[in-house]
């Protein structure tokens, strides 16, 4: 007996949008009220709210409206310091891997923080 198909939430808002080859998509908006439900997904999310979460604190410490922001520890250099970070400030108390920080955390931060800066810094200049 095959299954039930899986109905998904409705998004927040939808509208079409023509690219410039012509073709067209429809562009959904969601948020953490309706995302699409599928093996693992749920997964996936918690993970990309917890890189956005570590992502915020990184930026506090890191950046200023003004340009970067003069940093006496820097923990950014390695996948090792950031988690000792992470540990010393005692707000993301689910990690507990290395690995996952090694693997998955610390490259996202890194890559999202350089961008961050480099537009702090053109803004700035």
């Amino acid at each position: 007996m095959p299954r039930k198909k899986t109905v998904q939430p409705a998004p927040l808002d939808s509208f079409p949008l023509t690219l410039e080859d012509g073709s067209a998509v429809e562009i959904e908006i969601r948020d953490e009220t309706c995302n699409i439900i599928g093996r693992g997904l749920h997964k996936r999310d918690k993970h990309q709210a917890l890189c956005d979460r570590i992502l915020e604190y990184v930026v506090s410490r890191y950046l200023s409206p003004n340009g970067p922001k003069r940093i006496n520890d820097p923990f950014m250099d390695s996948a090792r310091e950031l988690d000792a970070e992470m540990a010393r400030s005692g707000l993301f108390t689910e990690i507990t891997d290395l690995g996952s920080v090694r693997k998955r955390i610390y490259p996202y931060v890194k890559a999202r923080l350089d961008i961050l800066t480099k537009l702090v810094n053109e803004k700035s200049s």
